[in-house]
């Protein structure tokens, strides 16, 4: 088997791709969940208004110039999604999440940190650029203790911005890995880069300190990603953020 299909993979890559995460039914459940936001923005009251990162707040380098007049009400990360709808708790109950993520962090306690759907729209959605997790300025503990899990709602492919990563770049220390922060618009040589695709319903780990990026979404489909940052519960983050329902919830399966 291929190491990016089994927790074996995380240890040496960095990363590992587990297939089947959730069911149809409730991957539909949460696509549901997002386009009713996406179709509410206008709507919305200040309080989730905030939780939102719409396209046209954003720069237009990461588009290719698509100006902000041409994306409308376009969502880039729905924040705290359990506020808009209390389907997304059943995430963190579902038992190829909670125990893929405890085995790759060595089997300790573990609690979220924040959740958030990333969504690449079609043809214009953002490029993301190489970057490690860790330490990152919005939920970080002080050591490398956590990993965010990606649920791929829609799959992923090359021409609609799969992540990419950088096998074996999260084997640095902790403190390195604080200062080794790529520099804007970097590109890695072409050989060292390995772009994951996945299916619907497929689970992505990533490593704090793994480097990991993606292209624009050129293609004609969404691309929606659940991101749950969770880590060892007995390690408090440096800064709490203030909007996220889930922060210190424990991941069980019922």
């Amino acid at each position: 088997m291929d190491d990016r299909h089994d927790l074996a993979g995380f240890a040496a890559r960095g990363f590992a791709l587990l297939p089947g995460a959730v069911d149809a039914a409730l991957r539909q459940s949460l696509i549901d969940a997002v386009q009713r936001v996406q179709d509410s923005v206008p709507r919305l009251a200040p309080e989730l208004r905030e939780r939102l990162t719409l396209e046209r707040d954003l720069p237009a380098t990461h588009r290719d110039g698509i100006e902000a007049g041409s994306v409308g009400d376009a969502i880039f990360i729905l924040g705290d999604p359990v506020a808009f709808d209390a389907v997304f708790w059943s995430v963190l109950r579902q038992p190829v999440i909670t125990q893929a993520i405890r085995a790759a962090l060595g089997g300790v306690e573990v609690a979220a940190h924040f959740m958030n759907v990333t969504i690449k729209q079609p043809g214009l959605g953002r490029r993301i650029g190489w970057h490690r997790d860790f330490a990152n300025g919005y939920a970080s503990p002080p050591r490398s203790c956590f990993l965010r899990a990606m649920l791929c709602l829609d799959g992923m492919t090359g021409a609609g911005g799969a992540t990419q990563f950088i096998p074996g770049s999260h084997r640095l220390a902790d403190e390195e890995a604080s200062a080794a922060k790529p520099p804007r618009g970097w590109q890695p040589p072409p050989d060292d880069i390995v772009t994951v695709t996945c299916a619907p319903g497929d689970l992505v780990l990533i490593h704090p300190k793994v480097l990991h990026g993606g292209g624009m979404n050129r293609s004609a489909r969404t691309r929606r990603n659940l991101i749950l940052q969770a880590g060892d519960a007995a390690v408090p983050l440096r800064a709490p953020p203030a909007l996220e329902a889930v922060l210190g919830h424990r991941l069980t399966e019922s």
